[in-house]
């Protein structure tokens, strides 16, 4: 089970919402033609990630109170609670990235492309899009605050020691297309089974 008492947990969820968000393209993109459903499909994969992983680690805390009443501390019911409060931010995300998905429909419907030029799309649709892309982004930039804030709190708690990682840190999802050095982050999907094996252990 990670350790949801420590700050660097939620950094490192924190900057993995991060990453998802470097992803987010723009609506401009369109303008030349371009596809940018492959990069909503990655975004939509990763949030929704982030939003089972919450719901999964809430599960198993309550799980874990009704059969061991004294098994988590309070510590580690507070985390628990602060990892929740970005689910709803996450969950907004995810509902204008829908928004984002049925424009995308339409469009795919109703343009035609050859076989040597890709169409633009409207303005006006391009406008609606990047208004929800951008809804997208704020949501997502407030989801990795309140992460960052909880850790600062506790940081500063004095039983709380900066210096010691968690026994079992949290990785994150698949990103659609890494920016990192490959010697400083691990293949996503190394993350990802990590992070996945370390839930199921819990």
């Amino acid at each position: 089970m990670p350790d949801i008492s420590h700050p660097v947990y939620f950094l490192r969820i924190a900057r993995s919402i991060d990453r998802t968000l470097n992803d987010l393209p723009e609506a401009e993109h369109l303008r030349r033609g371009d596809d940018i459903s492959p990069a909503i499909q990655s975004m939509v994969s990763d949030i929704a990630y982030y939003l089972i992983e919450i719901s999964e680690e809430l599960a198993t805390s309550n799980r874990h109170e009704a059969e061991i009443p004294s098994a988590h501390s309070h510590a580690e019911r507070s985390g628990t609670a602060a990892l929740t409060r970005c689910a709803a931010p996450l969950g907004t995300a995810l509902a204008h990235l829908g928004q984002v998905v049925e424009r995308l429909g339409f469009l795919h419907e109703n343009i035609r492309h050859s076989s040597t030029k890709r169409t633009a799309a409207p303005d006006d649709v391009r406008h609606v899009l990047q208004e929800h892309l951008d809804h997208t982004g704020t949501t997502l930039r407030t989801a990795a605050q309140r992460l960052r804030d909880h850790a600062a709190q506790l940081s500063h708690a004095p039983s709380v020691s900066t210096t010691t990682a968690p026994t079992h840190p949290v990785a994150p999802p698949a990103a659609a297309n890494p920016r990192e050095d490959a010697d400083q982050h691990p293949c996503p999907a190394q993350e990802r089974d990590s992070w996945i094996a370390i839930s199921s252990a819990s």
